[in-house]
């Protein structure tokens, strides 16, 4: 399979989309054509995906067409197509010949279906991971057989003692009492043993969640460009109060000033923004913007960006400047605003066991919906060096080339004989960007060849590989 660009991506939604709110405006081809000040021939082959465009005459029929710029050109789309792709070659649709190619023109004439094809295939592919959690648990889980042993061991008991009460009807008034007894204190056991099992079932390790809600909260913030202007203006009047140096004392405090005073306009932001339909993506995204709402008190944005600037965005320099840990610089720094030779950074976060446990994408980087991401990552190799900033320079099948910049951290208590669990934090960059960085690598420095995951990797000779590539 061909991997696709961003440029054919954004051809192949752009124009569509451009035909369906002219006609949805009852707006003549010609007519747009006149508004912009071009051609309704050049016009016809934007609308068909035959001409690619962007700047000014992309603004301009935006403006036309009554849409705000990110709606013909915007993260979400792209994130989208990338998942549409990845559906279109699980290995259990091989079959069914879907149209890959097409996949632009769907997302642009029928956004809606779009969304739901995703959000059908990631719910199915939720389901089909909790069912083998739960197999694998019921087949292994040395509890689980004790209990339903216990259980059996219970319910036999009692159907004895009623057998017994029922077949012989001769039995004396005394041995009757005696097995009532036993039918009673079996049954109580057995009530006892139930209420255990429901609740070590209540604590299994399962998701809570279907993924559809992570998918709300991302186009929450992909719409405002993972910047909240209005959190912003009202956590600017707190940060004065932050008075002790010590970073957990300032966490403490940061945090504190948020519940106390920051629900209201968080609750405020969740109910404007359409992207938020679900009860679960409503507290998911009241969590995220009070995370997000601590760290504009603890780094205010202008001053974050200066001393950004300055510090050449070192995550390691930035938490010290302000008596914060790493994980919250990092997330912070993809709420930079636009400016010149300024980088755009993604934060993603990861657990010992490889799962993406966090992310604030990065619109160039394509991450995988249903598969592992590619383990040669620095995101996974980090955890080798704990505590140590380790930068990579990447290459993906596709030409696009990243920086990588990640470092693990201990998650858990500390002291002698405590075990170690660590998670990790990377920012990732375009090697465009990052020239502007203290990680801009030499020209001369190592690139390593990374995918996006292995079904989606065309690389045919990678010793790291567990699935096949697909073909074209």
């Amino acid at each position: 399979m061909e991997p696709h660009t961003e440029s054919n991506l954004d051809r192949s939604i752009v124009g569509t989309r451009i035909r369906r709110q002219r006609r949805e405006l009852g707006i003549s081809q010609t007519e747009l054509a006149r508004r912009v000040g071009i051609s309704a021939s050049y016009m016809n082959l934007i609308e068909w995906n035959k001409r690619q465009i962007a700047g000014t005459l992309l603004r301009k029929i935006a403006e036309s067409l009554d849409l705000e710029l990110a709606e013909l050109d915007g993260a979400a789309e792209n994130r989208l197509f990338d998942a549409l792709n990845e559906i279109a070659h699980l290995p259990s649709l091989a079959t069914l010949d879907i149209e890959d190619n097409q996949t632009g023109e769907l997302i642009g004439r029928f956004p809606g279906w779009a969304r739901g094809v995703a959000a059908l295939a990631r719910s199915e592919q939720e389901a089909t991971s909790l069912a083998q959690t739960l197999s694998d648990r019921l087949s292994n889980d040395p509890f689980l057989g004790e209990t339903v042993h216990r259980m059996l061991t219970r319910i036999a008991a009692v159907r004895s003692a009623a057998e017994i009460l029922t077949d012989y009807t001769d039995t004396t008034p005394e041995e009757r009492t005696r097995f009532y007894a036993i039918i009673n204190e079996e049954s109580r056991v057995l009530s006892d043993v139930g209420e255990a099992l429901a609740a070590y079932l209540d604590k299994v390790d399962e998701p809570n969640q279907t993924l559809t809600p992570l998918d709300e909260v991302e186009a929450l913030f992909d719409v405002n460009a993972n910047r909240f202007e209005n959190i912003e203006t009202a956590t600017s009047a707190f940060t004065h109060f932050l008075t002790d140096p010590h970073p957990v004392s300032r966490q403490a405090k940061a945090r504190a000033l948020v519940d106390e005073h920051l629900h209201p306009v968080i609750a405020a932001t969740i109910g404007r923004h359409a992207q938020i339909e679900t009860s679960t993506a409503r507290a998911r995204a009241q969590r995220a913007l009070l995370d997000y709402a601590v760290g504009a008190i603890l780094m205010p944005l202008a001053a974050f960006q200066h001393q950004a600037e300055i510090l050449k965005y070192d995550i390691e320099a930035l938490a010290d400047a302000f008596s914060v840990d790493i994980e919250a610089v990092c997330q912070r720094l993809t709420a930079l605003p636009p400016a010149s030779n300024q980088p755009r950074f993604g934060y993603y976060r990861a657990n010992a066991a490889g799962a993406l446990i966090k992310q604030v994408g990065l619109e160039s980087l394509s991450i995988p919906r249903y598969a592992p991401a590619c383990p040669l990552w620095v995101l996974y190799r980090a955890q080798q060096s704990p505590e140590a900033v380790i930068r990579q320079r990447a290459i993906f099948p596709s030409g696009a080339r990243f920086v990588f910049v990640a470092r693990a951290r201990n998650t858990g208590p500390t002291g002698f004989g405590k075990p170690r669990q660590y998670v990790t934090d990377m920012i990732a960059m375009p090697e465009d960007d990052a020239r502007h960085t203290v990680y801009a690598p030499d020209p001369t420095a190592l690139v390593e060849e990374v995918g996006p995951s292995c079904r989606l990797c065309p690389r045919p000779n990678c010793v790291h590989r567990v699935e096949d590539p697909l073909s074209d």
